[in-house]
């Protein structure tokens, strides 16, 4: 499902995660997998703890990783894309 790009997205709650190393590895128990997050992915990871919009993770990511704006931004989109696919984030009022 394509996102909405008014729309603010965040976490599920309830979901199990662990930091390994850089990276982040979530358990989905409704989907019945683990899932995976490199540094940046655990990153948005993060931010997404709190409500927030893809244009506002792409302004914060801006800030902290080097990259082309418009690269950066086709890249969230489409990780939150997946993540939304995997049942892991859902859109908030």
């Amino acid at each position: 499902m394509p996102l909405e790009p008014s729309a603010r997205y965040a976490r599920i709650e309830g979901l199990m995660s662990t930091p390994l190393d850089r990276e982040i590895v979530i358990l989905n128990m409704p989907r019945n997998n683990y899932v995976a997050l490199d540094e940046i992915g655990r990153r948005i990871w993060e931010l997404l703890e709190t409500p927030r919009s893809a244009e506002e993770l792409c302004r914060q990511l801006c800030e902290e990783f080097e990259g082309a704006e418009a690269e950066i931004a086709r890249d969230v989109t489409g990780f939150l894309e997946q993540l939304q696919a995997e049942q892991l984030i859902r859109s908030v009022p």
